[in-house]
């Protein structure tokens, strides 16, 4: 039977594997594909590295072979241990290795005995010769009493035949470097105990005579009294990131051109709805992140998450919410929740999404953008139905037009549930996730984040690629309410807050806005472009208008501004008019009907800004 304990506020399960205890550290939020790192010796010893990782989702395995040293009776229960977690357990196929010290010899020769199962393989000052280390037949203090127990598990019979002996891990090099193991060592040039020179050093020598390299991270000095076997440990965030470089499971992003590196300054820009505007979510979890990340980066967030908007609005308010606080060298968009929430059809979900891109990449052709597409029912639904979620599949056309990385958390909560990991209502709970749901959304996001970093990236296409739609809201602006003329029955209120009691969103409250609620008010309006719309405060009393342009009936038919929300609130809700004019000058003239719809209470418009491109 199991047992369960507590480390650092995860679960280490134990259990009993051919007569020997094991154990599985949980994450709070496996990743997807159950990734996991396999230590193979002093598993709490360094285990900083083990705790970033279990943080961002991977499991941390051991078994406890005690002095065995790495012989082929302990490979055999490596073998019965990886049988168990991996077909009993769930974890994936291919772990990656993590040896301290003496654990050199077991990892190493379980990467060579079943190099197959093997995803990449870290080790902390390993022991890769026993001649060595525990043997101190070189410049090593050696260890006599090891050195015994040495003959006792390899089986030999004397001093000559230990010191012949063919299979330690320096000889089993080839193996691994034919299997193209990634290697990351981490040694100090003073050590005594395992000396770098007769061990890893001498691998790197022979591994680079095959043409292979390793990643080598080295310290000077140890503490005098640890003989330079033990020191703090270096470049913990980077060796966790080369695990989960190597680890990745099953990853639900497209990376593209991949992403820039970044520099001394950077300013990251979230553009999106509700999800994005969560406070203590996968936002401030990214930027934790990045900060841990890159600690030579000095960032600069610009938070543009507004509830309830979507790709049209995200569009229009690029210039004023994006733009206008910095130049970004990364933005996130998101869109794939409040799109179709929003009733936004097909063609406008592409010309929203669209919009951004294109009007970034005119602006700041550097400016590297990210897609996210975050779950809802609905999607859950499609997927399970076969099919690719509409909102989706409209902003991956942009994704792939403009070679921008995208992550569908669309597919992966769908499948993830489907696959019995964990339960919409029990955890997600909403379409605002839990913070379960967030910490997933992070940690994919992450994900994508250490892939595409490390991925060749190709430069910007230039000139831009043709559109995907020529009627994008690329020249998307806001235009200020003042700027409307010709009023009746239209005022412009310079703070205007409702007095109904409902709620509000901010940045659409105590702001300028042009009012009416009687019927028959109405304005008129010149702009230049070839679309013009609304960015309203659609409340319980919003109403019915029609329009016309350059003097001319343009909608089909009487446009409703009241929503299914707007009962107890007074929505942002943009409102296009007209997105098929002829590029140019144009005059808008708006009228508020006595009609309204029976849900609302009232014949009101409220107009924060106007949506001009």
């Amino acid at each position: 039977m199991d047992r369960v304990t507590d480390w650092f506020g995860f679960r280490r399960v134990f259990f009993t594997v051919a007569g020997r205890e094991g154990f599985l550290t949980e994450p709070k939020i496996p990743q997807s594909g159950k990734p996991w790192i396999w230590r193979a010796s002093f598993p709490d010893f360094h285990a900083e590295i083990d705790k970033a990782l279990l943080a961002a989702g991977w499991h941390i395995g051991y078994l406890e072979t005690g002095e065995m040293l790495g012989c082929d009776g302990a490979l055999d229960l490596w073998d019965a241990f990886y049988d168990e977690v991996t077909k009993n357990r769930g974890l994936a196929a291919k772990p990656a290795l993590e040896a301290v010290s003496r654990g050199g010899l077991y990892a190493f020769r379980y990467a060579a005995r079943h190099p197959e199962r093997v995803a990449a393989l870290y080790a902390d000052t390993p022991v890769l010769d026993i001649k060595s280390w525990p043997g101190g037949k070189g410049k090593g203090v050696g260890a006599p009493s090891v050195w015994k127990i040495a003959f006792e598990r390899y089986g030999f019979l004397s001093e000559a035949e230990a010191l012949a002996y063919a299979k330690n891990p320096l000889d089993l090099l080839p193996v691994l470097a034919k299997a193209k193991i990634p290697l990351r060592h981490v040694i100090s040039l003073s050590d005594k105990v395992v000396p770098a020179e007769e061990n890893t050093l001498e691998a790197q020598r022979r591994l680079k005579k095959r043409g292979v390299s390793m990643e080598l991270v080295t310290v000077a000095e140890g503490t005098p009294e640890s003989q330079g076997h033990h020191f703090p440990l270096p470049a913990v965030q980077e060796s966790a990131e080369f695990f989960k470089r190597h680890t990745q499971g099953k990853s639900y992003h497209t990376l593209r051109r991949g992403l820039k590196a970044f520099g001394p300054r950077a300013t990251v820009a979230f553009l999106g709805g509700s999800i994005t505007f969560s406070q203590n979510g996968w936002r401030d979890r990214v930027e934790q992140w990045l900060v841990a990340r890159f600690p030579q980066t000095q960032f600069t967030f610009i938070r543009a998450g507004i509830p309830s908007l979507g790709s049209v609005p995200h569009a229009f308010r690029l210039e004023s919410d994006v733009l206008a606080q910095g130049k970004p060298d990364l933005l996130f968009v998101e869109a794939a929740v409040n799109d179709p929430s929003n009733f936004t059809t097909p063609d406008k979900m592409v010309r929203g999404m669209e919009g951004v891109v294109r009007h970034l990449r005119q602006t700041l052709p550097g400016c590297d953008i990210v897609h996210l597409h975050f779950a809802m029912p609905e999607h859950l639904a499609d997927w399970k139905a076969g099919k690719t979620p509409q909102a989706v599949a409209q902003h991956e056309k942009v994704a792939e037009r403009y070679g921008n990385p995208s992550l569908d958390l669309t597919r992966e909560v769908a499948e993830r549930i489907a696959s019995g990991e964990f339960t919409w209502e029990g955890d997600f709970r909403d379409l605002h996730p839990a913070p379960f749901g967030h910490q997933l959304y992070a940690n994919s996001i992450t994900r994508l984040l250490d892939a595409a970093l490390n991925a060749p990236r190709t430069p910007q296409p230039l000139p831009l690629p043709r559109p995907v739609d020529n009627r994008s809201y690329a020249a998307g602006r806001y235009v200020l309410p003042s700027e409307a003329t010709q009023l009746s029955g239209f005022a412009l209120d310079p703070a205007w807050q409702p007095t109904d009691g409902k709620g509000t969103r901010e940045g659409f409250v105590r702001v300028p806005a042009l009012v009416a609620t009687v019927p028959g008010s109405h304005f008129t309006l010149k702009f230049t472009g070839q679309t013009v719309g609304l960015m309203i405060a659609a409340g319980p009393d919003t109403g019915i208008v029609e329009c016309h342009i350059d003097g001319k009936p343009h909608a089909a038919s009487a446009i409703d501004t009241f929503t299914p929300w707007s009962s107890g609130l007074h929505l942002p809700w943009a409102v296009i008019l007209a997105d098929d004019l002829k590029l140019g000058e144009h005059t808008l003239t708006l009228t508020l009907l006595a009609k309204h719809n029976p849900k609302a209470t009232g014949t009101a418009l409220r107009i924060v800004y106007f949506l001009v491109a």
